[in-house]
């Protein structure tokens, strides 16, 4: 079974691996690297395709551990002492 902490863990790896995906396309976007140029550019594709489905599971993964997550109790406006006259 999928408990809260474990969706929360499998967002932040998602978020890694997201992480790791963009500096992958920043170094090979700088071109020292053996690629010829349509090689370089269907790599390029391929990593930002992947990229862009792990940022959408770990997007879903986020609304999912937001719903899951009991609700914060936000303090009053007023604060501590409400305001009143005396």
């Amino acid at each position: 079974m999928l408990t809260l902490e474990a969706l929360i863990a499998r967002r932040d790896r998602l978020e890694r691996l997201s992480r790791g995906l963009a500096k992958e396309l920043a170094a090979v976007r700088k071109g020292n690297d053996p690629l010829l140029y349509l090689e370089r550019k269907k790599y390029l594709a391929h990593i930002g395709d992947a990229r862009e489905g792990l940022e959408t599971a770990r997007v879903l993964l986020a609304a999912v551990v937001q719903r899951l997550r009991p609700p914060v109790e936000s303090p009053s406006p007023d604060g501590p002492f409400p305001q009143g006259g005396t």
